[in-house]
This record gives C-alpha cells, structure tokens and sequence, in this order.
C-alpha cells in the first residue's frame, strides 16, 4: 500500500501520484491509529490534521462523548404521549368525518354553482344565435320585398313601353294614312287642273253644267283592289250611304279585301261566305294588291 504525505490518502502499490494533491505517493508505515475527534474516521495517530475533515488536531483538545449512564429521564417522556384513550380516538374520528362530509359539501355546491353558470352561459349564447338567426330571416324578408318591388316596377315599365310602342304604331299608321290622303288629294287636284276646260263667260248654265258636280265625284280615282287594314272601329254598310243598314261591326286593325270603290265608299268581299258590304275610304289604309289578276 502507497500513501500520500499530504493528506495520507492510501493508494494501491501500482498507483504513484495522489489523485487530490499530486504529490508522489510513499510507502505507508505501519503505525497506530485512532478515531478523529470531529468526524469518528481512523486517522493515524500522529496526524497534526484529519485528512476526512480536515480539522487541526494539534490545538484542540478530546471532545467530550456522551455517556450512556449520563442519559436523561426525559427520553421517557415520548413513550408517554403516545397513550391515546379511546375517547379521544372517537372525537379524532368524528372530526375527520365532519372536517371529510364539509369538504364533500363544499365541493358538491361549487361544482352546483359551475353548472348553474355553464348552463347560464349556454342559454346566453343560444338567445343571441336566435337573435342572428331572426335577425337575418328579416333582412332576407326585406330584401325579397324589394326584390318584389322591382319586378313589379318591371312589369310596370314593360307595359308602359309596349302601350308606348302601341301608340307609335299608331301614329306612323295616321302618318301613313295622312301621307296617302295627302298624294290621293294631290292628284285629284292635278288630274282636275289638266282636264279642265275654258267655259264661255257668257252662256247660260246647260245640263252638263248642272251635272258636273256629279260628273266631279264620279271622276274620283278608282281604290286598288287588294288588301287594306282598318285604322279605327269601322261599320260595314248594306249599300255606300250611311243610311243603309249596317251589317257588321269591324274592329281597328282589321284585314279585309276591297275589290272596288264607289266614290267614298270602298266594296269589301268576306272570305267567310258574308255578304258583301261596303266601309268608308277614310277609314282604311293601302297594305297590299291582291294577287287575283
């Protein structure tokens, strides 16, 4: 065995240096040992300082170690405090089973007051979902109103331009009824100014004099037979006077086929098997000729 001079720490024999201080380790002397006053480890007996505690030996002296004789009778006294009687022992327990049942009932009312407040909270929660949910039900109700509202604007605005549509067809057909009586009358005038004749400034009216109004109203151009639409309500007469027996009754817009005029009056032919009757030329314009040659 090796052993360090500096803190005679041992060592086995193939060790050479002392882990703690580095010195060089020497062969350990055979001597008599005892036990350190401060710690109770065996120390050498000419050591000046405990290599474990590293306390000085030298200046202090022996402690003192209690003896066993010298111990007090006061270590009897905790053999005595354990004597418990059995009343004692009952009022422990009854304390634990109140101190056990107040726990269980505080815990019991708070764990009532939790689900009272979560149940609380929930209802509010489901009141203001019912709310939204009404909420949006009235704003889509308004918003289908007004979606009602438009379409009805709508269709207002779609029959005010159909009756606005209806009233310019109807004035281009006065215009074109007009423009046709305006070149019929155009005419006339032209055709009586060529085949008027010069008349003496001096004679006495003879018969062809008195006869030429008449001769005037015959001399009116002649209708194209063909087809002609009525621009008003219109009556169909027995004969060309409005003293004749009325046959039927024509609406605006109605087709019908002349195939003649007699002066004023044009002669219409049914194409259901009706008689013939006749109508006023003012009272309907030119569409087409008739394809009957």
């Amino acid at each position: 065995m090796k052993q360090c001079p500096e803190c005679s720490a041992e060592y086995a024999d193939s060790i050479n240096f002392c882990a703690k201080d580095g010195r060089a380790l020497v062969a350990k002397i055979a001597s008599r040992t005892w036990l350190c006053p401060h710690c109770a480890n065996s120390i050498p007996e000419d050591s000046a300082k405990c290599p474990y505690c590293k306390a000085d030996l030298s200046s202090s002296s022996a402690p003192q170690w209690p003896d066993r004789q010298d111990e007090s009778p006061v270590t009897e006294v905790p053999s005595k405090t354990y004597q418990i009687s059995m009343k004692s022992k009952l009022i422990l327990v009854a304390g634990v089973a109140v101190f056990a049942l107040g726990i269980y009932m505080i815990g019991g009312h708070q764990e009532r007051s939790e689900s009272q407040l979560v149940l609380q909270q929930k209802s509010t929660e489901l009141q203001q979902k019912e709310q939204g949910i009404k909420d949006r039900e009235q704003k889509i109700q308004g918003l289908e109103k007004q979606l009602a509202e438009a379409r009805q604007q709508l269709s207002e605005n779609d029959k005010e331009l159909s009756s606005l549509k209806a009233k310019l067809d109807e004035s281009k057909k006065d215009l074109s009824v007009a423009q046709q009586r305006l070149s019929i009358a155009n005419r006339e005038i032209d055709r009586l100014a060529s085949s008027r004749a010069p008349t003496p400034s001096k004679s006495p009216p003879n018969s062809d004099t008195i006869s030429s109004p008449s001769a005037t109203a015959s001399s009116r151009r002649a209708a194209e037979p063909g087809t002609y639409e009525t621009i008003r309500p219109t009556s169909v007469y027995e004969g060309p006077s409005t003293s004749g027996r009325v046959l039927s009754k024509i609406s605006k817009g109605t087709k019908i086929d002349v195939v003649r005029s007699v002066g004023e009056w044009l002669e219409v032919r049914s194409k259901h098997g009706n008689p013939p009757g006749y109508i006023r030329w003012d009272d309907a314009m030119f569409v087409s000729k008739s394809n009957q040659q």
